[in-house]
């Protein structure tokens, strides 16, 4: 059975930085670019999100494999309990990454809402 570590920088803050850089990089390469419409970039978040949830697994397996503990012996011995271990670590840290996604989200829609504007603009005009 795998213990939590005790909390350090390398362990919580630098996976935390990287998974909140994540929530915004993500959705912005899974959102069409140029998009008029909110269901893409919904679907686009949603699926950002997942991404973001099993990078932050992988990333505390590997915080993990680095600081001595046997990630690919606990894999082999018991593959759904170690993943989800790792996968419950993720979701604890989404406490920090959801806002920063729901924040990109807001910022993804309001680009939406001003091409959908420009348009309506430009449609007067001719």
């Amino acid at each position: 059975m795998m213990h939590t570590a005790p909390i350090t920088f390398f362990n919580t803050a630098l996976p935390l930085v990287l998974l909140a850089a994540l929530a915004v990089i993500v959705p912005l390469l899974m959102v069409p670019r140029g998009t008029r419409k909110h269901w893409e970039v919904a679907v686009g978040i949603w699926a950002s999100a997942g991404m973001v949830l099993l990078a932050g697994g992988a990333v505390f397996a590997a915080i993990y494999a680095l600081g001595g503990v046997g990630v690919g012996t606990a894999l082999r011995a018991a593959p759904l309990a170690t993943g989800w271990f790792f996968l419950r670590l993720s979701g604890t840290a989404a406490v920090a990454w959801v806002p920063v996604l729901l924040l990109t989200w807001l910022g993804l829609a309001q680009v939406v809402e001003k091409r959908k504007g420009r348009d309506r603009v430009q449609e007067g005009r001719g």
